[in-house]
């Protein structure tokens, strides 16, 4: 592909990204930032902790995107690495005059979908170590951010260690958050608090 005076060469690629290199699919680019908006959305199933637990929840939540959010595009801001579909033809123009071409590594919708996962899953076991639902909840979080990496590579957007890079570094965050915050936001179970989860939604039993 052939871009101003620049010859992009895919031979020039390490063999393990060459192999997964694609090019630019409108479709599938719509339908990962479709999936990572759902895999942000995750934490919703931690409506089911009690009330005045909420704003703890959403400020640690809140922290754990932002230093995702800043951490990628810091990343971003010191590596140049040009993305797939700039060694193939049909690479799209408007993404290449918004200057994002260059912008492969990390994965932001992989770094984001997998910190939300991982603090999902987190807080989830932190308030329902025995709930039934853990293990399904842990599943369909990991899934929705997996399938969120899978089709950045599939669009052309980005290489595997773009999207593997993405999943360690938004990890590695969902988890330290949250787990530093433990240690001084404490759940609020000082009303004899039991919460549980059943097939038909969200169940509690408040004893006072």
């Amino acid at each position: 592909f052939v871009f101003g005076q620049e010859s992009f060469n895919l031979a020039e690629v390490n063999s393990l990204d060459r192999l997964f290199a694609l090019p630019y699919s409108k479709s599938l680019d719509t339908a990962g930032t479709i999936s990572a908006v759902v895999s942000f959305l995750s934490p919703a199933v931690l409506l089911a902790i009690p009330v005045e637990d909420y704003w703890k929840i959403g400020l640690s939540y809140g922290e754990t995107m932002l230093l995702a959010y800043g951490a990628k595009e810091l990343t971003k801001h010191f590596v140049d690495r040009k993305r797939p579909y700039m060694y193939f033809d049909g690479a799209p123009k408007n993404k290449i005059e918004e200057g994002d071409w260059d912008d492969s590594f990390v994965s932001g919708h992989t770094t984001l979908s997998f910190a939300a996962a991982t603090f999902t899953t987190l807080v989830f076991c932190q308030y329902f170590p025995d709930s039934p639902w853990k293990i399904p909840i842990i599943a369909t979080s990991f899934t929705l951010a997996a399938a969120t990496a899978g089709l950045r590579i599939a669009s052309g957007n980005h290489f595997i260690t773009d999207v593997l890079a993405g999943a360690g570094l938004g990890s590695v965050i969902g988890f330290l958050v949250p787990w530093i915050n433990s240690f001084w936001l404490k759940p609020s179970f000082s009303r004899n608090y039991t919460g549980t989860i059943s097939p038909m939604g969200f169940s509690f039993c408040i004893n006072f």
